[in-house]
């Protein structure tokens, strides 16, 4: 059975204008792409709507599209996009040279009998951005920006330049539709963050504290994403210790605000004097052992 030309594909008549291709090509997309379809054949059927997009989109290349299916063959790329090759089929008894003009002349590549193309070369992928796959790009994103949301962008190793928008409070790994490209989706990479570090839309960031500080208790200044914020630390507090500033986290629309929390790490003193020593000495010999009471400790002994 002859495979479906890239009209059919589309659902568009061989009419069709740009923007009826475009228009068509948006709303298939969204509704096949892999990561939104969850269908068994969806990325088969995404690649599909792809390759035809890619065809019918550019005039040149539709042009020699038309003129392929015209003298008798099918379409000039196999289903992974490459030209195809071989003897058989519908075109087998055409003049090779006919589609060797028409592959060097439309695709900018050597065709299936051997010519070599000095055309266009074919697209290889962003230089700001990594693909993943044929509808995946892979895009580093500053951890700043996905505090405020704003725009980014990535240039394309053919000189265009794709816009998206990253939402405040986007997460990692999470899949945006570029701004009037849907040919692919962009997956961010969140970039990480001097201090702080990320749980959904909560945050942490590690605070270091005197011994004198966790022992007696103290109010400290701790960084938030607005600035600072005064924190008290209680009396005993242990290193480790989790101290939540309520709201202080990352915010996303429809969602509670997240929180902030303090990581309490008790840093010893760089130097102590003789008489520093000697006091702590004594405080040491009258304090219990804390490890007395350590689930592995010989109590018998």
């Amino acid at each position: 059975m002859a495979s479906r030309s890239h009209y059919e594909v589309l659902g568009v008549s061989k009419t069709a204008s740009a923007n009826e291709i475009r228009s068509a090509h948006r709303k298939l997309a969204r509704q096949h792409h892999p990561d939104l379809n969850k269908a068994p054949d969806a990325a088969k059927r995404f690649a599909e709507i792809q390759e035809a997009y890619d065809i019918l989109s550019d005039a040149e290349k539709r042009r020699k599209y038309d003129e392929f299916q015209r003298i008798g063959g099918d379409s000039p790329f196999g289903s992974s996009g490459t030209p195809r090759g071989g003897t058989g089929g519908a075109w087998s008894g055409a003049d090779p040279s006919t589609f060797d003009d028409i592959f060097a002349e439309a695709f900018g590549r050597s065709g299936p009998f051997g010519a070599t193309s000095t055309g266009r070369a074919a697209r290889s992928g962003p230089q700001q951005g990594r693909r993943q796959s044929a509808y995946e790009l892979e895009v580093t994103v500053p951890f700043e920006l996905c505090v405020k949301g704003g725009k980014w962008s990535v240039l394309l190793d053919d000189g265009a330049r794709v816009e998206f928008v990253v939402p405040k409070g986007a997460s990692d790994g999470e899949l945006i539709t570029p701004i009037e490209r849907i040919d692919f989706i962009v997956k961010l990479v969140i970039g990480s963050h001097p201090w702080f570090t990320r749980d959904g839309l909560d945050l942490s960031v590690h605070v270091p504290v005197s011994i004198i500080e966790s022992t007696l208790g103290a109010k400290i200044e701790v960084p938030t994403l607005a600035g600072v914020a005064t924190l008290s630390i209680p009396a005993g507090t242990a290193s480790g210790k989790r101290i939540r500033l309520k709201g202080q986290g990352m915010e996303r629309e429809g969602r509670a605000r997240g929180d902030l929390y303090a990581v309490i790490d008790i840093v010893p003193p760089d130097s102590l004097t003789d008489l520093d020593r000697q006091l702590l000495g004594e405080i040491g010999k009258r304090l219990a052992n804390p490890r007395a009471r350590a689930a592995w400790s010989k109590r018998d002994a």
